[in-house]
């Protein structure tokens, strides 16, 4: 049976940052392990099977004399074949779908970190660019608005109140 190894991660083409890509390298190798449990059962299961073809070309003679009784022995032996198999993979898989399951939910969590400090960075590089050009902030608009509202409303009361005219002589 062959059996390869990486030799190195493949290259990708952007940049992972370095906790997503450790959480990448562990479940790859924890892969490669279970790979190599499923190289081995499948090597004993090889095994068993040679095994089982040794033992048929010795009961040749009592097949010849009673073909009924040696199939129901090789039936037996495969349904407990079977059952093993089946408890080993699920065993296999259900081990694989736990830790899959827990380097997926530690990469989320690592990428939302990742992620939450890009946008505070990125946020202020870019608010002192803006401050570097004059430009007002949201809260510095909302604040001149008020201002300016402020204002207006001071104006309608004033233009609302009429000043009493004065009198005129007739003359």
């Amino acid at each position: 049976m062959k059996t390869t190894t990486r030799k190195a991660a493949p290259k990708l083409p952007f940049h992972v940052p370095a906790p997503v890509e450790k959480a990448l390298k562990t479940a790859g190798t924890r892969f490669d392990a279970f790979s190599a449990k499923a190289k081995n059962a499948a090597a004993k299961t090889e095994k068993q099977v040679k095994v089982a073809a040794k033992d048929l070309r010795k009961n040749a003679q009592s097949l010849a004399k009673d073909p009924r009784a040696f199939a129901e022995d090789v039936m037996e032996q495969g349904r407990d074949l079977g059952q093993m198999l089946r408890a080993n993979a699920v065993k296999a898989g259900a081990d694989v779908q736990s830790r899959v399951q827990k380097a997926g939910a530690e990469a989320a969590r690592r990428a939302e970190g990742v992620a939450k400090n890009v946008t505070e960075t990125v946020g202020t590089a870019v608010e002192k660019g803006l401050h570097s050009l004059n430009v007002p902030t949201r809260k510095e608009l909302r604040s001149l608005s008020a201002k300016v509202d402020g204002l207006g409303k001071k104006i309608d009361a004033l233009k609302t109140r009429k000043a009493p005219r004065a009198k005129r002589n007739r003359r």
